[in-house]
């Protein structure tokens, strides 16, 4: 290889190692946050190596503070939950510490604004002869402790929480809604000894999206039938018992139709 091609070799190895080195860099992009229920971590994409990273985070980009359990950790994701104030606006930091590496920030996150809140539950009560309806709502727990319990979303939000109230009659694809402002809501206005199906999601003042919607939950059309019977059940029980009959029916007339032969064989007989 004459000096030429070798410095040639030389160029082309030293760009192609630059712009390798280049893209183990990260970029703004790979960091998220995820945040439910005020649970909020920071992550990242995996890279090979098996570099170690540390996290810093700060409400202005200025006075950084460590994240005391992410300081030159392997995982790819770092619990900041109890490093951040609800209400406060935040940006993170990371960078690798084997080998080192310059720092890349996220976005800025609010938890009480962005963290996002999970599927409630509720208990239903049902007059379906009166034609009303009664959820009692159980406020998903936080991750955030407070005098040695956790939270519930009620505690955080207080009166900027809400519930939102979605049903429809069984059979039916039309759905109606309404907004409650306490753990109990009443719905009236149903038609009298027909089935209708309930959900719940949280809604907080000032977020344009609803929390997640709870399991759907249906009032019973009488008292010998279960929650939520689909018009499909009814149908395949009927068929059931129509069948059924038939098999008796003829079992009945074969019993007959035997007995009748053999009392005419008998008389022949005699």
């Amino acid at each position: 290889m004459d000096f030429l091609h070798f410095q040639y070799f030389c160029v082309v190895f030293a760009t192609s190692l630059v712009v390798s080195t280049a893209d183990q860099h990260f970029n703004h992009n790979k960091l998220r946050w995820l945040s439910t229920n005020f649970k909020t971590l920071l992550t990242w994409e995996p890279e090979a190596g098996d570099p170690s990273y540390i996290v810093e985070y700060a409400e202005n980009e200025e006075d950084w503070q460590a994240a005391p359990y992410c300081l030159d950790i392997k995982e790819t994701e770092c619990d900041l939950t109890n490093e951040l104030d609800p209400k406060k606006s935040y940006a993170a930091r990371l960078k690798k510490t084997i080998p080192n590496d310059s720092w890349v920030n996220s976005d800025f996150f609010t938890p009480y604004k962005q963290s996002l809140i999970t599927a409630v539950s509720f208990s239903l009560d049902a007059h379906v002869a009166d034609g009303s309806a009664t959820l009692t709502i159980t406020d998903p727990l936080t991750a955030i402790y407070k005098n040695g319990s956790l939270l519930t979303i009620r505690d955080v939000f207080q009166d900027e929480l809400n519930y939102r109230v979605s049903y429809q009659k069984v059979g039916s694809t039309r759905k109606k809604e309404m907004d409650v402002y306490s753990n109990v809501a009443v719905v009236g206005g149903l038609e009298p000894n027909q089935g209708y199906c309930f959900s719940v999601a949280a809604k907080i003042l000032n977020r344009e999206e609803l929390g997640s919607w709870s399991k759907q939950q249906c009032s019973r059309v009488d008292g010998h039938f279960p929650q939520g019977l689909r018009t499909e059940v009814l149908v395949g029980v009927c068929l059931f018992l129509l069948l059924l009959l038939v098999i008796v029916i003829t079992s009945v007339v074969c019993c007959r139709r035997r007995r009748q032969r053999h009392q005419q064989r008998t008389a022949q007989m005699l």
